[in-house]
């Protein structure tokens, strides 16, 4: 159910700042790794990650909350402490630095040394910095309306599924009650 939104604070930082991907690039159009680092350390990318990990972790206690309440109606503060307790720091041992360094070969294959001066030079600018600026209140709040649609479809399949499980249990309990043929 979270994987999908695990990766979508990352991916929408890095949709923002992709560019069209070359199929083959020369050696001297790859950007070298100080080069995507730079850009990187530009454009936040390990405030960023630990901004989305801190979503997800918010999200996976939110609908792990709501799943417990729809098993336990009547749960009490301290229990719903308890469920909330089981994510806290889910993310916090994460090597950030290690996830970076992973991305940067990624980038290499997909842009060229111009297509990051460029974007180092937009992001550079009022407007680039703007939009930095505003990125982690987007993310939050795109989050937030997105683990909300999650927690909300979540609940309409759980409760599918809890159905289906049930009809499928009574089912096979009626087979085995039954005299053999």
């Amino acid at each position: 159910m979270f994987r999908w939104r695990s990766w979508l604070g990352i991916g929408l930082m890095l949709a923002v700042i992709s560019i069209a991907g070359r199929a083959q690039q020369s050696e001297t159009e790859i950007p070298s790794k100080a080069d995507v680092l730079k850009f990187l350390d530009l454009m936040h990318a390990k405030s960023q990650m630990v901004l989305a990990l801190e979503g997800m972790e918010k999200q996976m206690r939110l609908g792990a909350e709501q799943g417990f309440k729809s098993k336990v109606p009547e749960a009490t503060p301290e229990q719903l402490a308890k469920v909330d307790e089981l994510f806290v720091g889910t993310f916090k041992d994460l090597p950030i630095d290690d996830m970076i360094d992973a991305i940067v070969p990624i980038y290499q294959k997909h842009l060229t040394k111009a297509d990051l001066e460029a974007a180092t030079a937009f992001y550079s600018s009022p407007a680039g910095q703007k939009i930095l600026k505003e990125t982690p209140a987007i993310t939050r709040e795109a989050m937030d309306a997105g683990g909300e649609i999650g927690r909300r479809v979540f609940a309409a399949k759980s409760a599918e599924f809890d159905k289906r499980l049930a009809d499928l249990i009574a089912e096979f309990k009626k087979e085995s009650s039954s005299p053999p043929k």
